[in-house]
Order: C-alpha cells, then sequence, then structure tokens
C-alpha cells in the first residue's frame, strides 16, 4: 500500500505542479483537508522499503522513529521527526525538525529556503546548500530556532526513510508530527513564542 506521501507527489507531477510553488501548495492544501486518517500516514511511509537507507546528506529530507536520551527532562518531543539535515557528526547529526513550526509558517520558511535549492537542468530540487551558519547570519531566517534539534544515532528506532526533493512540500504539509508530552497546539504556541523573542532580539540590535 502506498503511503500519502508517495500518492500525493505522484498525483501532483501529473498536475503538472512544481515542488513548492504557489500553486503546489495551494493545491496540497485542499487534498491534505480531505485526509480521514492522519494517524495511518507514517505506518506507510514506513512500510515502503524504498526510502530505507543507512546513509544520509547534508541538504536532504529524512524522517524516522526517534527515542530522545534526554526524554525524561524534555517537556514535549517528537517522535516521528521530518528533518532537514545542516550538519553531521560522528555520533548523529543536526537538523530542522519541521514540525515545530505551524504549517502557515514552516511553508513559508521553506520558501525562503529555495534560493539556496540546487537545481538540475529542468528546474527541480536536487538538495539544499543550507547551513546553520547561514541561518544564524539573518534575521530574515530566524523562524529555524524552534525547528533546530540535535539527533543521536543510538536512539533511532528505524531506518533513515528518505523524502525525495519532489516531495518536500507534500512531507512539510502532511500532519506527521506524533509529539509526547503536549499537544501540537501547544508546542507550536511555544515556538511562535521563541520566534517573536528572537525576532524582538533582531530588532533591538537594529537600533
Amino acid at each position: 500500500m502506498e503511503s500519502k506521501l508517495t500518492t500525493l507527489a505522484e498525483e501532483k507531477k501529473q498536475a503538472g505542479l512544481k515542488t513548492m510553488s504557489k500553486d503546489s501548495i495551494a493545491w496540497l492544501r485542499e487534498k491534505i483537508v480531505e485526509i480521514k486518517r492522519p494517524d495511518k500516514i507514517t505506518a506507510t511511509i514506513r512500510d515502503e522499503r524504498f526510502r530505507k537507507t543507512n546513509q544520509f546528506r547534508i541538504g536532504m529530507m529524512y524522517c524516522f522513529l526517534y527515542d530522545p536520551k534526554t526524554k525524561a527532562d524534555l517537556p514535549y518531543w517528537d517522535k516521528f521527526p521530518v528533518i532537514l539535515v545542516l550538519e553531521k557528526y560522528n555520533d548523529g547529526f543536526l537538523g530542522l525538525n519541521l514540525h515545530y513550526l505551524p504549517v502557515k509558517y514552516r511553508m513559508a520558511f521553506m520558501s525562503k529556503l529555495m534560493r539556496f535549492a540546487q537545481l538540475t537542468p529542468e528546474d527541480d530540487i536536487k538538495r539544499m546548500r543550507i547551513s546553520y551558519d547561514i541561518l544564524n547570519s539573518a534575521k530574515r531566517y530566524v523562524e529555524f530556532r524552534p525547528m533546530l534539534k540535535r539527533y543521536l544515532y543510538g536512539h533511532l528506532r528505524s531506518k533513515l526513510l528518505m523524502i525525495q526533493p519532489n516531495e518536500w512540500d507534500v512531507a512539510a504539509m502532511l500532519p506527521l508530527q506524533q509529539f509526547r508530552g503536549a499537544r501540537t497546539s501547544t508546542v507550536w504556541k511555544d515556538s511562535m513564542q521563541h520566534y517573536r523573542e528572537h525576532m524582538a532580539h533582531f530588532n533591538q540590535e537594529e537600533e
């Protein structure tokens, strides 16, 4: 059984919609409202064997099951992160978990990142040439802060699951989050407060 991630990406392609275009995002909004059982989506994604990989690249997107080492000390955490990888380490990696921002702000942020997209000759997304230093240096990317998370290989509870570039907008908009410790609305409220505090800090520095 194909996942909603796969079927929506295929339908989007057949409709002639470019990934991360305004038309694609508007089309996806309508499709996602029609989803009846969002809780079933992650299981079908995990069952798609072609997604499973032991290797990954900076600037690409992945999802996986995760069990944090310090979960007893965390107010909440996401069991099924969707990550844009920024840095790799010997014991893990740094990335942006898109689930920590409300969908509206998440998609606006992803649209801003398109200036860093490496494209194919057909103008399709190949990967994202982005880094922590780039995001940290500019006010216009301040939304990244609530999403910035560090993950340890030893606490992955599934294979890394590849999300192809042509699926990025689909994955970013699907309700795949599995927060533990708090409701999604609480997480998003905290993230927006975090975002506003950093915006205020940037504004003070500019005065």
